[in-house]
């Protein structure tokens, strides 16, 4: 069998396993995985292009295999190659889900067990909640790091099975009530050390952590990655999506609104903090930080700013109002 026919053979059985792969991200992955026959880029993403149809009407009426064409489309016109840009799509809460409890920063397993009862406390006598938003950094992912790890420390598995005992608490503590768990920075080490360390395990759906949690049998979860929520017309964020962090001299809070110059909700700073401005046109936009509740002086940084907290929406219609609230010493305030 000639080389090409080698090449030809092994570029088909990709696109047979991913279809909507895009082109260089393919052929990375075909690179990375055949090194013995493949020694560069450039040739693979010609073969999937040329599968695919993308070299132009004369040579895609040549191929004697049509199943892996992709169809013209009349909103490309002039042909362009392409893109790899992947699509970006908000998450909105349901408008019956009006009356929620959102809170972030938890570290498991560096979590502050005494904060977590006055939330958990505070909320049952207080608030009839239909919904729960965890936004981001619910888990630590400490051996995922990439700073100096001490292999003492819990594994990423240990960490895993002690955040589903505690979003069983929350079932068993709210029943019937809509959990979500949007993904921080500290979820994301999971994925970029598999993607630094095991990269042939990435397109495993079994090595992320929203089936990771299913497969250990938490089923009532909904989790969402780096898209935007939406509480009404709030945007919320857990703030590591934007492209520099989000500080401010002043607050986390403003920090949000020079970002986003918008209303926003968001978490990651470990501070409760508020700002608001009205815009020429007198709209009113408000910003929002809440607290962790994780410990409050860990190894990397044991003087800090920080506060436990959590935070309190609801909604009607388009409309939202916030509660910031600041635990300290066991007792819930009111920012």
């Amino acid at each position: 069998m000639s080389g090409k026919r080698i090449t030809g053979d092994i570029v088909r059985q990709y696109l047979d396993r991913f279809p909507n792969s895009g082109t260089r991200t393919l052929a990375k992955k075909i690179l990375a995985e055949n090194p013995v026959v493949f020694h560069d880029i450039e040739p693979i993403r010609k073969l999937i292009m040329y599968y695919r149809g993308q070299n132009g009407n004369k040579s895609r009426s040549t191929l004697s295999i049509q199943k892996y064409v992709r169809p013209a489309r009349n909103t490309n016109p002039y042909g362009i190659p392409d893109s790899e840009a992947e699509e970006w799509v908000p998450v909105h809460i349901p408008e019956r889900f009006n009356r929620g409890l959102i809170f972030s920063d938890n570290h498991f397993p560096y979590h502050d067990v005494e904060a977590h009862n006055s939330m958990l406390e505070y909320t049952l006598k207080h608030k009839n909640i239909n919904f729960i938003l965890i936004n981001g950094d619910g888990i630590d992912c400490y051996q995922g790091s990439r700073y100096v790890r001490d292999p003492r420390k819990r594994s990423i598995s240990d960490e895993i099975w002690m955040w589903i005992e505690f979003l069983n608490i929350l079932y068993d503590t709210f029943p019937g009530v809509n959990i979500l768990w949007k993904l921080g920075n500290h979820e994301e080490r999971l994925e970029n050390y598999l993607k630094s360390q095991a990269p042939i395990l990435l397109d495993m759906d079994e090595f992320h952590l929203g089936e990771i949690i299913k497969i250990r049998g938490i089923k009532h979860v909904e989790v969402i990655e780096k898209q935007i929520i939406y509480a009404g017309r709030l945007p919320i964020v857990h703030s590591h999506e934007y492209a520099n962090k989000s500080t401010s001299q002043v607050n986390p809070a403003r920090g949000l609104f020079t970002k986003s110059l918008s209303s926003v909700l968001g978490a990651h700073s470990h501070v409760t903090s508020g700002h608001s401005e009205t815009d020429i046109n007198g709209k009113l936009m408000s910003t929002f930080s809440i607290g962790c509740l994780c410990g409050l002086h860990p190894e990397y940084a044991r003087i800090n700013r920080w506060n436990h907290g959590f935070a309190f929406i609801q909604t009607e219609a388009l409309d939202f109002e916030i509660e910031n609230m600041k635990i300290y010493k066991g007792r819930v305030y009111r920012a």
